[in-house]
């Protein structure tokens, strides 16, 4: 027994020492941070480098005698009094913009006017954000800066209640100030029309609202700001660029950002750069794919070869490695480079993200992305698969995310699952989580709420859409007894009531609720909002579900002319109502028009998309209305081709892939025997219901195809 009692006591004796031993090695580290924080901690009156903060260095002229400026005289922009007045005011400021629209120095020079007696600390997204927010709140009188804030939302990162901790006691004065790209921003908005209001982006949006309405800095400058260039009266870097405001911001044109942008093309012709290029096109897509830290050589390099073998590689003399990074790294003119350095490897500078035009991002490189990133980061890559419609990666990445533990990444996978063609199985997961939600949030969080939504959003993609409607019949009610009539996310739910009774087939209804929902809608989200515009869309659709085809084809016209307006002409939505205006012109009866109208978009569809689900669509629609003009030789051929192209991209039992399928078979009747076709039909019916269940309609449709042909 002593001996017992002698060992026991060890063991706890150890475990004490283990325990003193963790909580002195925590007490260190957190001294340590602290320490590092302040080393990193200044007056803003001293801060005299805004590049250091992340301003664009400016393009510099050759003028004899004069010393080149990389920051320029500063001209105040038009919201600068509104930025001074809400950083004196305190609380949590966001600039919005694009890449270039000179949101940084507008931000540091508010800044330096507005509180020059506080402190500044630079915040970086990979660190311990939970330190800084308690360093923040326990200071007084201080800015954080968070220069491309979409950075910190990603997983792991800022929290709702990290801004409470720096913002909590008003009397201390602390300034969150923040900028972020448009592009970005605008994630956090238009997201639920694709992924409805998924809870692992709730984060994220209720962080951003406590900014409030962000400030909005337009790429291109106004008259007054123009005219406010020609009092500058030593800066011919400014004048120069003002020049050229017509086609370009000013701040854009200082940053050098046209001029890199024609380099990189210049740069593919054989002899130039073409191997620069190539690390910049992979550079480029990494970024647009979600990773937006540096890239390190050992995956860069290997994917720049893809690149460059697509463009014709040895045939364009590539110069050496060394040689081509060097290329890329170079400022333009003192200003920024097309690869900007950094410790972890090279960063394409941001300019170049938000190009108009770009290619599709080929499947090798989500592929080669996929093999190399953290579960964190693969977290981050599938929701920018998500938005570029990529469903197959979108789930590869979740799953690895998940695997890991990464917060929120079984739900992303279930909605990943949900947009790849499989809405019952992500039901099935959806309903576990639900209740797990229900138990430990309550039944009218936010979060429960959500994932209702997308339980009927999937039901009704599985054909069960009475069962759809009945749960978002009762969802309306609860969002508008939580949230508000006027909520967007109870305008959400309003509009997919209106969406699946649509589809149910109570047209009138359908048609009534959009009437109601568009005022609503505009009035909260103003008219140029993504979701407005496609809310107008779905309106154009219920209308031509009416019969009133002229008064849709009004509609969907009118939503396209605004779309290229405010989108432009290669955003996907802008393409999508390109492809419904095409099928209202069809259901009018002039079959030619729309197949010309669907032959241009494809064109447009493949350049910018690539192997898209939409451009998918768009194939199959062109092969129906073929095989309805009596080409049935070629409207077979287009549906046999783009069958193949389902089956490797959505797989099999995908609900388009059987869609597919079943007109491919009808357009080809006429090359089988009556015995033939039946079995055909009876095979396609059998993967039907395995695939979608017994009552959805692409099965239902099928049966009474094949119970036509049968005996």
């Amino acid at each position: 027994m002593v001996a017992v009692a002698a060992a026991v006591t060890g063991v706890v004796v150890d475990e004490a020492r283990a325990a003193l031993l963790a909580h002195r090695q925590h007490r260190q580290a957190v001294a340590a941070r602290g320490r590092e924080l302040a080393a990193r901690t200044q007056w803003v009156r001293d801060v005299v480098d805004p590049i250091s903060l992340g301003v664009h260095p400016a393009a510099s002229l050759r003028h004899p005698g004069r010393r080149a400026e990389r920051v320029p005289a500063f001209v105040e922009r038009d919201r600068f009094d509104d930025v001074v007045r809400r950083i004196r005011q305190g609380g949590f400021v966001l600039i919005v913009g694009a890449s270039t629209a000179g949101k940084s120095r507008l931000a540091y020079e508010a800044m330096r006017v507005a509180v020059p007696d506080f402190l500044l600390l630079q915040a970086r997204p990979a660190e311990d954000l939970q330190a800084l927010s308690l360093a923040v709140g326990a200071a007084r009188r201080c800015v954080v800066w968070l220069d491309e804030f979409d950075q910190f939302l990603r997983a792991g990162g800022i929290t709702v209640e990290m801004v409470n901790t720096m913002l909590s006691r008003p009397e201390r004065q602390v300034v969150l100030l923040a900028s972020m790209r448009s592009k970005e921003y605008d994630r956090y908005s238009a997201r639920q029309r694709d992924v409805t209001d998924a809870a692992t982006w709730r984060a994220g949006r209720e962080v951003l609202l406590h900014a409030g309405e962000p400030v909005e800095l337009d790429r291109l400058w106004s008259p007054q700001e123009i005219g406010r260039v020609q009092g500058v009266d030593r800066d011919p870097q400014l004048k120069a660029a003002a020049q050229a405001s017509d086609r370009f911001g000013v701040a854009e044109v200082l940053a050098a950002g046209p001029e890199l942008h024609n380099d990189w093309m210049h740069a593919w012709q054989a002899n130039e750069h073409p191997r620069g290029a190539a690390l910049v096109a992979a550079a480029v897509d990494c970024r647009r794919m979600g990773l937006h830290r540096p890239v390190g050589t050992s995956l860069l390099v290997p994917m720049h070869e893809m690149y460059l073998a697509a463009r014709g590689g040895a045939v364009l003399r590539p110069e050496p490695l060394e040689d081509a990074l060097a290329w890329a790294t170079a400022p333009v003119q003192g200003a920024s480079s097309l690869l900007l350095p950094d410790r972890e490897g090279y960063l394409a500078f941001d300019y170049l993200i938000d190009l108009p035009g770009l290619s599709a991002i080929p499947e090798s490189s989500w592929d080669a992305l996929l093999a190399a990133v953290t579960p964190q980061d693969a977290f981050d890559v599938g929701w920018a698969a998500v938005d570029l419609m990529r469903p197959s990666v979108a789930m590869a990445a979740f799953d690895t995310a998940r695997r890991h533990g990464v917060p929120d990444a079984d739900y992303a996978h279930a909605i990943a699952l949900g947009n790849a063609g499989q809405p019952l199985p992500a039901v099935r997961l959806l309903r576990p989580l639900h209740q797990q939600r229900d138990a430990q949030l309550g039944p009218d969080h936010p979060d429960t709420l959500a994932t209702r939504h997308d339980i009927a959003r999937y039901l009704a993609e599985a054909g069960r859409l009475s069962e759809a409607v009945a749960l978002l019949d009762r969802l309306t009610l609860d969002r508008q007894r939580v949230l508000g009539l006027r909520h967007t996310a109870t305008l959400v739910t309003r509009s997919s009531q209106a969406r699946f009774l649509r589809e149910l087939g109570d047209v009138p209804q359908a048609l009534r609720l959009f009437q109601e929902l568009l005022p609503d809608m505009t009035a909260v989200l103003g008219p140029d909002h993504v979701d407005v515009l496609l809310a107008r869309q779905e309106m154009g659709r219920t209308l031509g579900h009416t019969g009133r085809t002229s008064d849709a084809l009004a509609c969907i016209t009118e939503v396209l002319k605004d779309q290229e307006s405010v989108l432009g002409a290669a955003h996907p939505h802008t393409l999508s109502t390109r492809f419904e205006l095409a099928l209202l012109v069809a259901r009018s009866g002039d079959l030619r028009e729309a197949i010309h109208q669907l032959q241009a978009l494809l064109g447009d569809q493949e350049r910018i998309l690539g192997l898209h689900s939409r451009t998918l669509s768009t194939r199959h629609q062109l092969g129906r209305l073929l095989g309805q003009t009596g080409e049935s030789d070629n409207a077979l051929e287009v549906l046999s081709e783009v069958l193949r192209d389902q089956e490797r991209f959505h797989g099999a039992s995908h609900p388009r892939t059987l869609a597919t399928r079943y007109d491919q078979l009808l357009a080809a009747r006429h090359t089988q025997g009556p015995r033939e076709a039946a079995a055909v039909l009876a095979a396609l019916q059998e993967d039907c219901r395995r695939a979608l269940g017994n009552t959805h309609p692409l099965t239902l449709t099928v049966a009474a195809a094949a119970g036509a042909s049968g005996p």
